[in-house]
């Protein structure tokens, strides 16, 4: 069936490709992950800054809109919900009424999007050869998969677009909302201004990403006793287990899973003297409000998905111990044992205080 449907969309898209359209009119697609969300905005940025006067819009999923809702060079957020199919029908006929003209994929794993993308029929489509579900031939342009930095690979997108780049570094607008979410709850807690706050966050989308709980309680309690910080347990509500036997482990230590708002819980990330993560969507938000992070890599490679221009952090990598790597399949992520809980102790302790020497 999608064989058929395949051949419907790139007769689609071929027949009408050469529809002008405005050639200041972007749509840029992301309708993806947290992750994937923030290394779009160094693009974003230059985008704005190369097309000042342009009308720039995003197609993002619900955590995209709750990340870039106070971006300030975006004109319009277009929100992909499901069902997608209904969502994707609306946002046709809204998106076909901005007269697109150049729409430029970062990243999409809905076959639908692709088929909106042709239906809107713009002047320019541009993507990432090889990543589109089979649909390449949709594309006006397609850059080759070259093995750069996730953020490098969106902003190479602007670039086809015209765009002059000079900054690759992640941002994120936080409200005076969601900074004020941030504070309430720390004065709730009863925490005072002058202890620092270490935050950990066990939890990932996929389990073999994840460096053992056990792992995360001994450094938790040698990092409290030893700096005397308040240990914040950080997850979402489906890791809500996981958080709250970590923080019972640790005397004292707060769990927040799942009652801040995405905003809010980045200005509670912002506070952080220091965060010890995962491979996982707040380890970017670490990056892009500029926390001093550990950020434990396996099997992922953090030069192809780590920090890209902060000096804030301290990366401990270690190779995948399966060829071919399971991932998703993997029932026991037994290569993030190579990473050591001393060997972290150290990493957090080293940061905390070439941190503490800059203030």
């Amino acid at each position: 069936m999608w064989g058929l449907k395949n051949r419907l969309i790139k007769a689609f898209a071929k027949s009408n490709s050469k529809n002008e359209g405005s050639k200041h009119r972007f749509l840029i697609v992301s309708t993806t992950g947290l992750g994937d969300t923030l290394w779009g905005t160094p693009a974003i940025r230059a985008l704005r800054k190369s097309f000042p006067h342009a009308y720039i819009a995003i197609l993002t999923s619900p955590i995209g809109n709750a990340l870039l809702k106070n971006n300030p060079h975006l004109d319009e957020i277009f929100v992909l919900r499901k069902p997608h199919f209904f969502s994707l029908l609306y946002l046709f006929f809204a998106l076909r009424k901005q007269e697109i003209g150049r729409i430029l994929l970062f990243h999409a794993s809905q076959r639908l999007v692709f088929a909106l993308c042709a239906f809107l029929r713009p002047s320019t489509l541009i993507a990432t050869k090889g990543s589109n579900k089979g649909l390449d031939e949709i594309f006006t342009s397609l850059l080759d998969h070259a093995p750069v930095h996730e953020i490098e690979r969106r902003l190479n997108i602007v670039r086809e677009a015209g765009a002059q780049v000079d900054n690759p570094s992640l941002e994120l607008f936080l409200s005076s909302k969601e900074e004020n979410e941030a504070k309430a709850f720390i004065e709730k807690q009863k925490i005072p201004s002058h202890i620092p706050l270490i935050g950990l966050h066990p939890g990932a989308k996929d389990g073999f990403k994840k460096w053992p709980e056990q792992h995360f309680i001994e450094v938790g309690n040698r990092l409290a006793d030893h700096l005397g910080a308040q240990v914040i347990v950080t997850g979402n509500g489906d890791e809500k287990a996981l958080v709250e036997r970590i923080a019972s482990k640790i005397p004292g230590a707060i769990a927040v899973c799942g009652n801040l708002s995405l905003g809010g819980l980045s200005a509670l990330i912002r506070k952080f003297s220091l965060m010890i993560c995962n491979d996982t969507g707040p380890m970017h938000i670490a990056f892009a409000v500029h926390t001093p992070t550990v950020a434990l890599f396996v099997p992922t490679d953090p030069r192809l998905c780590g920090p890209y221009f902060t000096n804030k952090h301290q990366v401990i990598a270690r190779k995948r111990s399966c060829t071919p790597c399971l991932r998703k399949k993997c029932a026991d992520a037994f290569c993030l044992l190579q990473i050591s809980p001393q060997e972290v102790y150290d990493a957090a302790l080293n940061l905390f205080y070439q941190e503490t020497r800059n203030a």
